[in-house]
C-alpha cells in the first residue's frame, strides 16, 4: 500500500420500463437506471480529467486461487486442505487444516506473506488427533493452545511452546459438537464457539482449557439448520462473525456473517448482504469454513476458505480480500483468476530472524539474546523510513527485562518530538508518552490480562498503533487499550526504545494506511463470477478528497474523479453497477472512462435519501490491468461500491443449465407432478443482464407456480451425487421469483432465503392458463399478467445479471412457451 486516494458520498438510481440501454459511446452503453442528487453551487476551476497511469502486468506479482490443493505433496491424499485456519504470530502466518479421517496427526505450514507456504511437518501426533477436525491455534502468555474435534467426537485442547511442533493434549474430551473457535475480547475475556443445529453455540471460558456458561448465538444460523465453522474478529468498533452451513460436500456450501457493535455473543444477521461468499459453478464451488486474518500490510484483512474440486472430498485453500464498511463486511471474491499479491508493509523487519541494522539508526547499544535482536538498556532504534501522515504499526517484543521499561516508538522526528508506548513489567502496565517540543504527557493503562493472570514479559507480547488524523489508537496483542489525541505529532519514524534494562526484539512493521484501507491501490480482479470494489478504494495520483462516515466516496464538484485499478480476467464486455445515494432532486451526469478514454455516460435523477444502483451495460474492457474511472460531469453524488462483471448477450435458451426435482419434458412444455413436489429448472447464462422473459403457466393445483429471473448460484441440499432434495432448496438461489399463488401474485427477492418485495391480491384457478411476462431493466423489474402491468419494483441493491427459469412449490403444473429476448 502506497498512497490512498480518499473520498466521500453517494447517489440513487431510478429507471423506467419505457427505456432499456441507451446510446453507445466507445463500445459502452449508457446507464439502464438513473440516479441523482443535489448539485451544489460550484466555483470555477480546471476540470480537465486527470487519470492515474496503468501499471504493466509484469511490474507486479500475482497469485491465483487455489493457493494449495491436492497436488501439493504434503496434502492429505483424497482430502486436501479442509477447514483451513491461519494464525498470524510475530509477523509469520501459520496454517492448520483438518486431518483425513482415520489418520493420526495434525500438519502445519508457515508463510511470510499469506501466499508462499512452506510445509512445517506434524505439529501434533497424539493418538487423540485421529481424524482431527478444524484445528485452530491461539497464542497466550508464552504458549500456543490448539482446539480440535477428532472425527467430530467432542473437543480436546492441546498446548505447546511452539506454533509448529510439540502440541500435547492437556484436557479430557470436553464434548461440544465440532469446529471449536476462540475469540479474545478487548477486556481479555475468552469465548469458545462451536457448531450446532439451528445456531452457533458460545461458551464463556474459565481458562484456555476449560469452559463455563453455554449460550446460543441465535442470529448466527444458516437457514435455521446446521451451522458450523464460525470465527469472530473485532475491527473498528464492530464484532464480525463468519459462519458456514448446509453440508461440507455440497456445491451450495457457503459463508455468511453477522455483526454486533456491543458484544461478541449477540449478533444480528445481515440478510441483505448474505451469503458473504458463494459460488455453485464449475469455476469454484462448495465454498466454506473460513478464517479471517490480518494481511501482511498490517491494515488489510483476508478471508481464508476451502472449496471443492469437482464435488469430490478434495478441498483447496483459497484467500480473498475482505473490506469493512461500518457494519458491512464484503469480500472481493471469490476469485479464480490472477490477482495482485497482498502488500507488504513499508517498514518490514523481523529481528527474530535477522540482526542486520541496515535501514535503521541505533542510539545506544545492543545486548545479547538467543531469541531475537537484543536492544541494550537506555537505547533507541528507529527506522530511516518516515511516515508523513496516517499509519499503522506493529511491534513485537520477545522479552523485556524486569527492570526495564521498553516498547514502541512512533512519530519520531527528534528527541524533543516523538511518541512512545512502553511495557512496564514492574507495574504491569503500558505507559504511553507523547512528547511535543520537549514537553511530555504520560498515560498509564493496565496490560490486557485474562483469567486474572499477570502478563508475562519473558515471552512474546505485541503492541499495535494506529494514527488517523490527530488520533492515536493503541492495542496490546490486537486488544484495544485506548485512544489519545495529539495534533503536534504528525509524522516521523517508528522503532524501539528501552529504559533501565534490555529488551529483545521481534517483528516490526509499518504501513501508510489505517482503518482497513491497506491495499487500496492494488488491482482488483473482475470476472464472470465476481468484481466487488468498495468506492473508497481509490488509486493514488489524484488530489485527495475527504472520506465520509460510512466510507462513501463523494463526487461533489464538476470534474471530480474516482479511479480504480482493476484486473479484468479477459477482454470483452462488462456490466458495471454503482450503489449510490442522493440528497435532493437534481440533474446528475456520470461519465465512465477506461484508461483515460471516455467509454460511456449516464444521466442520473436523484431520489432524496434513498439508496439506488446505477447500472451501465456493455463496457468494453481489455484483458489485464487497466484504470476504471468515474467522472462527475454534472451535479453531485455519493458512491458506496461498484460491481464489475463480464456480460453475455441474451440468446436462445438451448438446453437447461441447472435442474433439481423431476421435470417431464415434451415438445411443447415442461411439467412437474405434485401436489407435494418441488423443483426448479434454469436456462441461459448467469451473465445475462437486461431482458424480457415470457411464460405460460397452467397450475394443476396450487400453492405456487413461479417464473424465475436473474438467477445465479442455484443449489439444493444434495451432495456427492445423492438424490437432490428440492424441498430443502426451494429458496437456494440468488435472484427474483414471480409467484402465482391461489390468492396473490408475488414478486420476491431471494438470496438463500426469501423476501416479498411486491404483491397484489387476486385469485387464480387450477387448470387455467396464465401468461406471465417479466421485464428486467437496470434496477427495475416489471411483472405483467396476461399483457397487463401488475407489479413494479425498483431494487436499491439489485441482482444485475442472471439466468431465467421455472419453479414449482408443492404443486403440479405445466409450463410452456418460455422465451427470452433483449429489452427492445
Amino acid at each position: 500500500m502506497k498512497g490512498l486516494f480518499r473520498i466521500v458520498l453517494l447517489l440513487t438510481a431510478l429507471s423506467t420500463l419505457a427505456s432499456c440501454g441507451g446510446s453507445s459511446h466507445g463500445g459502452a452503453t449508457s446507464a439502464s437506471t438513473t440516479v441523482g442528487s443535489t448539485a451544489p453551487s460550484h466555483t470555477t476551476r480546471d476540470t480537465t480529467p486527470i487519470f492515474p497511469e496503468v501499471t504493466p502486468m509484469e511490474s507486479f506479482e500475482t497469485y491465483q486461487n487455489p493457493l494449495l490443493d491436492y497436488r501439493d505433496e504434503n496434502a492429505w491424499e483424497g482430502y486436501g486442505f479442509g477447514d483451513p485456519f491461519v494464525m498470524r504470530f510475530n509477523g509469520i502466518y501459520y496454517l492448520y487444516v483438518s486431518t483425513l479421517d482415520g489418520q493420526v496427526g495434525i500438519r502445519c505450514w508457515s508463510s511470510p506473506d499469506l501466499v508462499n507456504w512452506s510445509y512445517e511437518g506434524y505439529c501434533a501426533t497424539d493418538e487423540r488427533t485421529r481424524g482431527a477436525y478444524a484445528p485452530e491455534v491461539y497464542y497466550y502468555n508464552g504458549f500456543f493452545y490448539m482446539y480440535t474435534s477428532p472425527a467430530g467426537n467432542g473437543h480436546y485442547v492441546l498446548k505447546s511452546s511452539s506454533p509448529t511442533e510439540g502440541f500435547e493434549v492437556i484436557t479430557d474430551n470436553m464434548g461440544m459438537s465440532i469446529d471449536g473457535s476462540v475469540f479474545i475480547d478487548n477486556d481479555g475475556s475468552w469465548y469458545f464457539y462451536t457448531a450446532g443445529s439451528g445456531a452457533i453455540r458460545v461458551y464463556d471460558m474459565d481458562s484456555p482449557s476449560s469452559m463455563g456458561t453455554e449460550r446460543i448465538v441465535s442470529s448466527a444460523s444458516v437457514n435455521g439448520g446446521w451451522t458450523e465453522g464460525s470465527m469472530v474478529v473485532y475491527h473498528d468498533g464492530y464484532y464480525y462473525m463468519t459462519y458456514t452451513g448446509n453440508h461440507v460436500l455440497s456445491p451450495s456450501y457457503r459463508i455468511l456473517y453477522g455483526v454486533s457493535d456491543s458484544s461478541p455473543t449477540k449478533f444480528k444477521a445481515m440478510p441483505e448482504h448474505n451469503p458473504l461468499l458463494i459460488n455453485t459453478s464449475e469455476d469454484v464451488l462448495g465454498i466454506g469454513h473460513s478464517s479471517t486474518v490480518k494481511g501482511p500490510d498490517l491494515d488489510s484483512y483476508y478471508i481464508v476458505y476451502h472449496a471443492l474440486l469437482d464435488l469430490k472430498p478434495n478441498r483447496t485453500m483459497n484467500i480473498d480480500r475482505i473490506v469493512f464498511n461500518g457494519e458491512r463486511m464484503e469480500v472481493i471474491g471469490p476469485t479464480v483468476t490472477p490477482q495482485q499479491v497482498p502488500d507488504l508493509p513499508d517498514v518490514y523487519r523481523n529481528f527474530t530472524l535477522e540482526s542486520s541494522l541496515e535501514g535503521w539508526t541505533l542510539t545506544g547499544s545492543l545486548g545479547s539474546a538467543d531469541n531475537g535482536l537484543c536492544l541494550g538498556a537506555d537505547s533507541l532504534l528507529v527506522s530511516e523510513h518516515t511516515f508523513e501522515g496516517d499509519f499503522t504499526a506493529e511491534y513485537n517484543l520477545t522479552s523485556v527485562s524486569p527492570s526495564a521499561t521498553a516498547g514502541a516508538v512512533f512519530a519520531y522526528t527528534d528527541p524533543q518530538n516523538f511518541g512512545a508506548c512502553l511495557f512496564s513489567p514492574a507495574l504491569g502496565q503500558v505507559i504511553i508518552e507523547l512528547t511535543e517540543k520537549g514537553v511530555t504527557t504520560q498515560t498509564a493503562v493496565d496490560t490486557v490480562r485474562s483469567f486474572g493472570e499477570a502478563t508475562r514479559f519473558d515471552c512474546v507480547q505485541s503492541l499495535q498503533i494506529e494514527r488517523k488524523g490527530g488520533d492515536y489508537t493503541f492495542y496490546m496483542n490486537d486488544r484495544l487499550l485506548c485512544t489519545l489525541t495529539s495534533e503536534g505529532l504528525k509524522g516521523g519514524a517508528i522503532g524501539y526504545m528501552t529504559r533501565g534494562g534490555e529488551a529483545t526484539l521481534g517483528f516490526i512493521g509499518g504501513t501508510a494506511a489505517v482503518g482497513g484501507y491497506g491495499g487500496a491501490d492494488a488491482y482488483k480482479t473482475v470476472s464472470s463470477i465476481g468484481g466487488f470494489i468498495p468506492a473508497y478504494e481509490n488509486t493514488e495520483g489524484l488530489p485527495t478528497l475527504t472520506l465520509e462516515q460510512g466510507q462513501r466516496a463523494v463526487l461533489a464538484e464538476e470534474g471530480d474523479i474516482l479511479s480504480y485499478r482493476i484486473l479484468p480476467s479477459e477482454g470483452g464486455s462488462y456490466d458495471l453497477a454503482a450503489l449510490c445515494y442522493g440528497d435532493e432532486a437534481s440533474e446528475v451526469t456520470l461519465e465512465v472512462y477506461v484508461d483515460g478514454r471516455l467509454a460511456g455516460s449516464c444521466d442520473l435523477s436523484a431520489v432524496i435519501g434513498r439508496p439506488m444502483t446505477a447500472i451501465i451495460r456493455s463496457l468494453t474492457l481489455p484483458q489485464g490491468p487497466c484504470i476504471l474511472s468515474l467522472r462527475l460531469a454534472k451535479g453531485s453524488l455519493r458512491v458506496e461500491s461498484l460491481t464489475v462483471r463480464s456480460s453475455a448477450e441474451v440468446s436462445e435458451l438451448g438446453s437447461p443449465v441447472y435442474t433439481d426435482g423431476g421435470w417431464t419434458v415434451s415438445d411443447t412444455s415442461l411439467s412437474v407432478d405434485g401436489p407435494s413436489f418441488c423443483g426448479k429448472i434454469l436456462y441461459g447464462s448467469p451473465n445475462w443482464g437486461d431482458y424480457e422473459v415470457e411464460l405460460t403457466v397452467t397450475p394443476k393445483d396450487l400453492p405456487s407456480c413461479d417464473l424465475l429471473v436473474r438467477v445465479t448460484n442455484p443449489g439444493n441440499p444434495a451432495f456427492l451425487g445423492q438424490t437432490p432434495d428440492p424441498v430443502g432448496g426451494i429458496y437456494w438461489m440468488e435472484g427474483y421469483s414471480v409467484e402465482l399463488t391461489p390468492e396473490r401474485l408475488i414478486l420476491a427477492k431471494q438470496s438463500y432465503g426469501r423476501e416479498e418485495v411486491a404483491g397484489i391480491d387476486m385469485s387464480f384457478s387450477a387448470d387455467t392458463s396464465y401468461v406471465l411476462k417479466v421485464v428486467c431493466r437496470g434496477a427495475e423489474i416489471g411483472v405483467y399478467l396476461d399483457g397487463e402491468l401488475m407489479l413494479t419494483y425498483t431494487d436499491p441493491e439489485p441482482f444485475m445479471q442472471g439466468m431465467v427459469g421455472m419453479r414449482s412449490q408443492f404443486c403440479s403444473a405445466e409450463f410452456s412457451g418460455l422465451s427470452v429476448r433483449p429489452c427492445p
